[in-house]
């Protein structure tokens, strides 16, 4: 039998196999790095959540100080009008009603 290792041959295949074996992780290990990114996930999910919330805060606000920015330039306009332009057209009215009367 010329073919069969010598007890010595098994022995350093053993030590070699065990040393390969030894390189290896259990499947505990594994579970605890699947876990950890898992949550890591979940973190960067939930940090994008709170980014997007806070950007459509923001587009609300500016979209309110939009608005409110609008509506000031419309009470400029009238307070314009009401302060400048309408008492003008009172003096040309009342010069013209003046005007005509007198050349009555």
């Amino acid at each position: 039998m010329p073919d069969d290792p010598t007890s010595g041959e098994v022995i350093r295949t053993m030590q070699a196999l065990n040393a390969r074996l030894d390189r290896f992780s259990p499947p505990e290990v594994y579970q605890i790095q699947h876990d950890q990114l898992l949550a890591e996930i979940r973190e960067i999910q939930d940090e994008r959540a709170r980014e997007k919330q806070a950007e459509d805060e923001k587009e609300r606000r500016a979209e309110a100080e939009r608005r409110a920015q609008e509506q000031r330039r419309q009470q400029d306009r009238r307070m314009v009008f009401t302060a400048l332009i309408a008492p003008v057209l009172l003096l040309f009215l009342q010069l013209y009603l003046t005007a005509r009367g007198a050349g009555s």
